[in-house]
């Protein structure tokens, strides 16, 4: 039953109730949990080498996710905190060491490291 004021079921001021909680597994998570023992495929003047930071650090470009948002895993690279902070633009000192050329290489070695180690599955079966 909506109630006057109710906007539809949104809720008094026209938002909606809680929303449930994703599952802890979801179908991308694979990704995210692969970049652990990697090494960084950014490799900026910044870099610390070593695979004790990396992380998959997603790439927020040509509107490829909204403000607060995360883009899809698959737009990711795997990189160390000090790439991803200059990736991120989080410090001065840091913020210009990248071009798209970086990011794209750090994309495709990405993709096929993911690839390689069946995280990413391309094609159907074969007819």
């Amino acid at each position: 039953m909506i109630h006057p004021g109710d906007m539809a079921g949104k809720g008094p001021l026209g938002l909606k109730g809680a929303k449930p909680r994703r599952s802890a597994r979801s179908s991308a998570a694979p990704l995210r949990q692969a970049a652990k023992g990697q090494t960084c495929t950014l490799r900026l003047p910044c870099c610390v080498g070593g695979t004790e930071t990396v992380v998959l650090a997603h790439l927020r470009f040509f509107g490829w996710a909204g403000i607060a948002q995360k883009p899809s895993d698959l737009l990711g690279v795997f990189a160390c905190h000090a790439c991803h902070d200059a990736l991120d633009r989080r410090n001065a000192t840091t913020a210009g060491l990248w071009g798209f050329e970086d990011v794209l290489r750090a994309l495709g070695e990405t993709l096929l490291r993911q690839k390689a180690q069946g995280n990413i599955v391309v094609g159907g079966p074969k007819r």
